[in-house]
């Protein structure tokens, strides 16, 4: 995906992309969780 590798459009401190990256992580591990749990 590389959503956090990139630097944000707004500057370093952009919360809303921050938290999107945090999202996208906690979905991946849930669905990896919920495969191989």
């Amino acid at each position: 995906m590389g959503c956090c590798n990139q630097a944000p459009n707004g500057g370093s401190n952009n919360i809303g992309l921050l938290l999107k990256c945090i999202g996208v992580m906690a979905l991946v591990l849930l669905v990896l969780a919920a495969l191989f749990g």
